[in-house]
């Protein structure tokens, strides 16, 4: 029997939203049954063999449609395995990788139960123009006077798609091929 797979996504801009569709196009070429909801939408997770969870880090905080499902839903994850990836760095540099890790180890005591078999931190992407207050502050406290804050695409899709196959393997899905 194939596996089914909820592919679950907390977004502000959208960013998410299309990083959670890659991963899921990616499980789907492996044959399995994926579907892509996002976090708030998600009735149950009954029937599925595994859930990915992705969310953005804003001001320092998982992005709380996350948190909200990743509690609502405890009993059941803690019967599946389950990824968590984790969109918030502008650039894959060590400091901004770092940075997020530390933010993202400070945000588990919201959701200390859960014990993702897979996990990934992947690179942003910044568009001033969609930004609303208050994430419209960053324009002023990010940028420097020799480097003003620019829109920004970083994701490294291939990282994403390479990441996305590994998680047959890491958890353990069952493919019809």
């Amino acid at each position: 029997m194939t596996s089914k797979i909820l592919v679950t996504y907390a977004t502000k801009y959208g960013s998410t939203r299309e990083v959670a569709e890659t991963i899921a196009r990616v499980l789907s070429e492996k044959y399995l049954a994926v579907d892509v909801v996002a976090c708030k939408e998600v009735k149950s997770i009954e029937g599925y063999q595994a859930v990915a969870i992705g969310a953005p880090l804003y001001a320092g905080s998982v992005l709380s449609d996350a948190v909200k499902f990743i509690n609502r839903f405890q009993a059941d994850l803690a019967k599946i395995p389950s990824a968590l990836f984790i969109l918030g760095p502008l650039n894959d540099s060590q400091q901004e990788m770092r940075g997020v890790q530390v933010q993202l180890n400070a945000n588990r005591k919201k959701f200390a139960f859960f014990k993702p078999a897979a996990e990934a931190i992947f690179v942003g992407a910044l568009n001033l123009k969609k930004l609303r207050f208050p994430d419209s502050l960053i324009k002023l406290y990010r940028p420097t006077k020799n480097k003003p804050m620019t829109d920004s695409d970083n994701r490294d899709w291939k990282t994403i798609r390479n990441w996305a196959d590994s998680l047959v393997k890491k958890l353990d899905l069952k493919t019809e091929n």
